[in-house]
């Protein structure tokens, strides 16, 4: 049986959890983000909290290779950082852990480029399946 860790993302400025216990997606809560288009179009997007699980669901369309800026939900701050995409050089996107560290993820649509950085990982959730 596969195992993935499961993230309980927060807002690495305001703090604010970013998990929306009434979107699940692989039976999780989700992570709740706003998003803005190139064109600044804007909508919402609820990510699997599974790292390495890339199934999400948003009310926009976003087009492949788009670069998308994110947003928290709560003190609207952009999460886009300096730190460019290896693979593609999109700015990627941080999320702070509740229990220390960081997730990134690539802003552009269909890339799939992330990491996990992990200050305590005796707090750490695994999740089978």
């Amino acid at each position: 049986m596969k195992k993935h860790v499961a993230l309980d993302a927060v807002c690495p400025f305001c703090h604010h959890s970013l998990m929306d216990e009434e979107v699940e997606i692989k039976g999780l809560p989700s992570v709740y983000l706003n998003i803005r288009s190139e064109e600044s179009d804007k909508g919402t997007v609820h990510l699997c909290a599974a790292f390495e699980c890339f199934e999400h669901q948003k009310d926009m369309p976003v087009t492949q290779g788009e670069v998308v800026g994110f947003c928290c939900p709560y003190c609207h701050t952009e999460l886009l950082t300096q730190e460019v995409c290896q693979i593609c050089n999109a700015p990627m996107v941080e999320m702070g852990l509740t229990s220390g560290g960081y997730v990134r993820i690539c802003s552009r649509f269909g890339c799939f480029n992330h990491f996990l950085s992990l200050s305590d990982q005796e707090s750490v959730h695994e999740i089978a399946h």
